[in-house]
């Protein structure tokens, strides 16, 4: 998205520096916005700050802000205030927070009662979204504008449990459409190097295979592969690292995914190595954690007809095997995906997050939680079966006393 973000008024001690109450709306409007442009920023969108710390009066002072935004081609403007006017004593309720549009038709109006209910979920009373037509900056922007009321300053009960982090990461996911959880996973992809993020999904993808029974190299090489090192459009708008469309073989296995997606175009290649553009609906997740689990849950469940689409990728020790199954399945349409995936392996050396999961480790025992098995193949063959019908079971080295 672009965006325009500007926090209200003048600086304090400045005229038209706005309300002062227990805390002060200049002082705070500044710093929550200062962390919601950093954290749209790190997620990839482009924001423009439209503060005005120099006017000469408050119409000065919204005269330069509306300039400062019609400079830009943007989809949303977005007014960072706070509110004054509660009742000073404490009473265990807050007077909460509220969102204010030019009028209910605004196309700001979806995003800001998702603001406002992103910030109510932080403890505050939804006061809603409400019409100011009369507001200068909300009447003269080119842009779709909300003002944002974040809370009270001179409400014990609102500034008891006010933080201007947590408030702007309540602004973002407002905005982004994507929870807390969300927001916090994206911002961490896209800060990370190319080297921060092998590491990263591949100790994720150590800790999935002690329940799934995947690969770790597998699920790393897919995930850094599939969304370009956690910088693709996919991984960080919907943290979906590698490529899982909404319908999947007729979404025939235990999935924990809520339903929500994200469209976009798509490049397919053909069998004669041609390419052609789909419009395609994919998978949104709360968390990278979230889109492992999913991931592992469709490589270990999903059907093909009567048959497991991807049989024997469960418990498999060879990473190019394991692969090729993947590819049979028709997980990818590129023609080059093993190989592909091979070369990623090999590059960033990601058997190593295959810890002691050699082809027959060592002669151990293994054992799940529902079991006992003699080899390696024969436990994770059998918490495949159980994760076909709804169990997940952990695969543990048996010590053998003698």
């Amino acid at each position: 998205m672009r965006i325009n973000i500007h926090a209200g008024h003048n600086p304090d001690g400045m005229t038209a520096c706005g309300a002062v109450g227990l805390i002060r709306e200049s002082t705070e409007a500044r710093a929550v916005k200062d962390k919601v442009i950093e954290k749209l920023v790190s997620m990839g969108h482009t924001v423009h700050d439209c503060t005005c710390n120099n006017g000469a009066s408050q119409q000065d002072v919204l005269k330069r802000i509306v300039a400062a935004c019609n400079a830009h081609e943007v989809d949303l403007d977005v007014s960072i205030h706070f509110n004054a006017g509660a009742q000073g004593q404490p009473d265990g309720k807050t007077t909460g927070t509220e969102v204010l549009v030019y009028d209910n038709a605004s196309p700001a109006v979806p995003w800001a009662q998702q603001i406002a209910d992103s910030i109510a979920a932080l403890g505050y009373r939804n006061r809603g979204i409400k019409d100011r037509p009369g507001l200068y900056v909300l009447k003269h922007t080119k842009a779709p504008a909300l003002l944002v009321e974040c809370c009270f300053v001179d409400d014990p009960d609102d500034v008891a449990i006010y933080n201007a982090d947590r408030m702007a990461a309540a602004i973002v996911a407002g905005i982004t459409g994507q929870a807390a959880e969300t927001t916090a996973d994206a911002a961490r992809l896209a800060a990370m190097s190319r080297e921060e993020f092998v590491e990263y999904i591949g100790r994720m993808a150590a800790a999935d295979m002690q329940t799934s029974g995947i690969l770790a190299s597998v699920t790393a090489a897919q995930s850094i592969l599939e969304s370009g090192y956690g910088k693709s459009e996919l991984a960080l708008q919907a943290l979906n690292l590698g490529g899982m469309k909404a319908e999947l073989s007729g979404n025939t296995w235990a999935s924990a995914w809520d339903g929500r997606v994200y469209i976009k175009d798509t490049a397919e290649q053909r069998e004669d190595g041609s390419y052609y553009t789909i419009t395609a609906a994919f998978r949104s997740y709360p968390s990278v954690a979230a889109y492992l689990a999913d991931h592992s849950a469709y490589l270990a469940g999903a059907r093909a007809g009567s048959d497991l689409r991807y049989a024997g990728v469960v418990g498999c020790r060879d990473y190019r095997r394991a692969f090729e199954i993947i590819k049979a399945g028709n997980y990818a349409s590129s023609i080059d995906y093993v190989d592909k995936l091979c070369a990623v392996v090999e590059r960033w050396n990601l058997t190593r997050f295959d810890g002691t999961a050699s082809p027959e480790p060592d002669g151990s025992l293994w054992a799940n939680i529902a079991g006992l098995s003699y080899t390696w193949a024969e436990a994770s063959s059998f918490g495949q079966y159980l994760a076909q019908n709804g169990m997940q079971t952990v695969l543990h080295r048996v010590q053998i006393l003698h």
